[in-house]
């Protein structure tokens, strides 16, 4: 087919970008120009895909979420938050290519709204990018995310659906339903999670395509090596975001102090590692390591649940111990986990080092649970990766009329494929 010009729109989160990133290398690979709306930090990780970077500025550089979860007003506020970042996309993709706008956009699943109004706005095609389940008429992410924090639909919340009507004002679309637009449907959705690990399966038709999780990014090698022996390896990690608990991360050293046990934290950007001096012998703390290096080696994986962490286990055939209570937006991801099989749950009341300990025994002796972790990641690897995902977006841009939208397409029959 003929290059075209496309679009990437993604907030500037590991866990969005680079799911992403393979399919981006596959169009440049194939001809096409593809430029990339996301933040300044993920130059170098675009740039080396073929795309060219346009950067946007991040309404959560300036917000640490978790301080503002537990706040009274937080609903209102994390809702107002998701719509800012998005008029921050949007705004500088405005900037950037209202005057040559591109063939296609694809938008991952957090700025839909600037995906959606940018596609109609400029009368092209869209295609939505979901690193994270994807939703139908029959399941909503979105709402399990939102059950998760204990909120409400955004409809239904007082203080953010004047300020979205202003911004649908501005598109010549003042009259349209918040829940409408909430609940469309692209004609192509692209997945990055094997149909497997989906909830709901059976109800997801053609306009999805499960292709499985991209490759992790490209780093330069730390030289982490596993212990000598062949010690059983124990990888905690909880993330980003949500990771400033150097007591939890203390017990799960205590937990195996003395044992055959090797213990290596992730602690990430928010906890200084030397919180956790002292630890017992057999235990490394780093603040970021490559996962590639370490999952070969690992018996079991701790962590919150969340969908990047576990495509990251799963691709290893490495069952997982989730404790999704420690981030909210983990819970789907986590809960699917236990649902399917593939790990463990660990209780709030066992983060103490005993029932760490005991928790962490059973999952590595459970041969199961670590046989149903091997059929996901063949599941992965069958279901096609970018080259499949590239495929669906260039049939796409080819028999999509590029002047209009056809709108939503209900009543198809599921596709039981990958």
């Amino acid at each position: 087919m003929r290059p075209r010009h496309i679009l990437c729109l993604s907030v500037q989160g590991h866990g969005h970008v680079h799911p992403s990133l393979d399919l981006i290398g596959e169009l440049t690979a194939r001809g096409h120009r593809v430029s990339y709306v996301t933040g300044a930090m993920f130059a170098e990780a675009v740039e080396s895909a073929g795309a060219a970077l346009f950067p946007y500025r991040s309404v959560f550089d300036d917000v640490h979420v978790p301080d503002l979860v537990g706040q009274d007003d937080a609903e209102t506020r994390m809702h107002l938050l998701h719509l800012q970042e998005n008029l921050a996309i949007l705004r500088a993709a405005e900037a950037a290519f209202d005057d040559d706008p591109p063939d296609l956009v694809l938008y991952d699943v957090f700025p839909f709204i600037a995906g959606r109004l940018l596609a109609r706005k400029w009368r092209r095609p869209a295609v939505r990018l979901s690193p994270i389940f994807a939703a139908n008429e029959h399941y909503s992410i979105y709402e399990a995310l939102w059950r998760g924090n204990g909120f409400r639909h955004p409809a239904d919340v007082a203080g953010f659906e004047p300020v979205i009507r202003k911004v649908f004002a501005e598109f010549g679309d003042e009259h349209r339903s918040v829940r409408e637009f909430w609940d469309e449907i692209e004609d192509l959705n692209i997945v990055f999670i094997p149909r497997s690990f989906q909830v709901a399966e059976e109800t997801f038709d053609e306009r999805f395509v499960f292709v499985g999780p991209s490759s992790p990014p490209t780093t330069e090698p730390v030289g982490w090596r596993p212990p000598e022996g062949g010690s059983p390896v124990l990888l905690v990690s909880l993330g980003n975001q949500f990771n400033e608990h150097p007591g939890f991360f203390r017990a799960c050293a205590e937990a195996f102090a003395g044992s055959e046990w090797h213990v290596v934290l992730v602690v990430g950007q928010f906890l200084d590692p030397s919180e956790l001096d002292g630890l017992p012998g057999r235990t490394e703390v780093h603040a970021w390591l490559p996962f590639d290096e370490v999952l070969p080696h690992t018996t079991v994986l701790l962590t919150q649940g969340t969908t990047g962490a576990v495509m990251d286990s799963l691709r290893h055939g490495r069952p997982l111990l989730v404790a999704p209570h420690f981030a909210p937006e983990a819970r789907p991801s986590a809960d699917q986990v236990v649902e399917l099989g593939l790990g463990h749950r660990l209780d709030p009341d066992d983060t103490d080092p005993a029932g760490i300990a005991r928790a962490v025994r059973a999952l590595a002796a459970d041969a199961r649970t670590a046989k149903r972790a091997a059929a996901a990641r063949a599941d992965i690897l069958a279901a096609g990766g970018a080259g499949r995902a590239a495929d669906a977006v260039e049939e796409f841009a080819r028999t999509s009329d590029p002047t209009a939208r056809s709108g939503r397409r209900r009543g198809r029959t599921a596709d039981t494929g990958q």
